[in-house]
C-alpha cells in the first residue's frame, strides 16, 4: 500500500471511529446516570417524625411499636397489630414512599380478618435506621422474620407473607429460603430492570442493571401456595408484570385481578373484595 493510500486508510478509520465512540460514551453515560440514580428512584422514605405516629393509639386493635435488628444489625422499628386470639400471623412490608404509620387501614383491615400483623419499616423509613437500599431490603426482611419466628415464637405454619408493591421483592426472596404458610404479592414489579426499561425506554438499560430484586426468577422456587393480586388499571406497576408473575409461579397459586383502581388505592376503594380474597386465602393455606 502506497503512502497516501495508507495515510487515507487511517483518516478513514479515525472519521469512522468518532460515532462509534459517540455512541458508546453516550451509553456509558446512561448507565452512570441507571446505577447512581437506581435508589433514587426505587426508594422514596418519610422518615419519623413525619406521618401520624399517634394513629395507632386511636385504634381498636392494640398495635405496639416494636424495635428488633435486621440480619446485619441495623435496627428497625415495626408496628405489630394484634387481634385478640389471632388465627394466624402476617409479616407485611408496604411500597417504597412514605413508612408504616401511612398503612394502618392496612393493619386494621387484617385485624378484622382475625390476622395480627407485623408491619415493618425498611432501613431509612420511619423510625427504622440506616439508609435504604436493594440489598439493605432483604437483610430487612430476613431480620424480621427472624423475629416472629425465634424472638415471638411464630411457627412458619401460621405465617403469611405478604408485600405490596415494592415489598413484594422482600417477600417473595424470603419465600425462596424459608417456610412460610402462604405467600400474598400485590401490585408487584417483575424486577427492578424491567421498571428501568419502562421509566427510561432505552434498549440496553434492562441489560446495564443488575439487582437482587428480580421478582420473577425467584418466584419460580417458591413452593409455598401464592395469591398474586393486581388492578388491570394499575398506573405505576402494569398489569401484564403481575400476570407474567403468576404464570412463572409453580402451584398452588390463585390470581385476583381488579378494575378501575389505580396502584395506591386499591385497598381503600375495593376493601370488601381485597380482604375477602385475603381471608379466603389464609383459611385455605392454613388447612393444607
Amino acid at each position: 500500500m502506497t503512502k497516501p493510500a495508507a495515510s487515507m486508510w487511517r483518516r478513514a478509520l479515525r472519521v469512522a471511529r468518532l460515532p462509534f465512540l459517540g455512541v458508546a460514551g453516550f451509553y456509558l453515560l446512561l448507565m452512570g446516570l441507571a446505577m447512581g440514580l437506581r435508589d433514587r428512584y426505587v426508594f422514596f422514605p418519610t422518615r419519623f417524625p413525619q406521618g401520624d405516629w399517634a394513629a395507632r393509639d386511636r385504634t381498636s386493635c392494640p398495635i405496639e411499636e416494636v424495635e428488633f435488628p435486621a440480619a446485619d444489625g441495623v435496627k428497625l422499628v415495626a408496628w405489630y397489630a394484634r387481634p385478640p386470639e389471632p388465627r394466624g400471623t402476617v409479616l407485611f412490608f408496604h411500597g417504597n414512599a412514605g413508612n408504616i404509620s401511612d398503612r394502618l387501614f392496612v393493619l386494621e383491615a387484617l385485624a378484622s380478618i382475625g390476622l395480627e400483623t407485623l408491619g415493618v419499616d425498611y432501613r431509612g423509613y420511619g423510625k427504622s435506621e440506616g439508609s435504604p437500599s436493594e440489598a439493605g431490603l432483604l437483610e430487612d426482611a430476613e431480620g424480621a422474620y427472624r423475629y416472629l419466628t425465634e424472638q415471638r415464637g411464630v411457627p412458619p405454619a401460621r405465617l403469611i407473607l405478604f408485600g405490596k408493591s415494592l415489598g413484594g421483592a422482600p417477600v417473595i426472596d424470603l419465600a425462596t429460603r424459608h417456610a412460610c404458610a402462604g405467600l400474598i404479592v400485590q401490585s408487584a414489579f417483575t424486577s427492578i430492570a424491567d421498571m428501568a426499561a419502562r421509566i427510561v425506554p432505552v434498549f440496553p438499560i434492562r441489560w446495564m442493571i443488575r439487582s437482587p430484586l428480580d421478582n420473577l426468577s425467584k418466584i419460580r422456587r417458591v413452593a409455598a401456595p401464592k395469591l398474586l393480586l393486581h388492578s388491570r388499571d394499575d398506573e405505576i406497576v402494569p398489569y401484564e408484570m403481575g400476570l407474567r408473575l403468576y404464570e412463572a409461579a409453580p402451584p398452588p397459586k390463585s390470581f385476583v385481578e381488579f378494575e378501575g383502581v389505580g396502584h395506591n388505592d386499591l385497598i381503600a376503594l375495593r376493601t370488601e373484595r381485597w380482604i375477602e380474597a385475603i381471608s379466603s386465602f389464609v383459611t385455605i393455606s392454613f388447612e393444607n
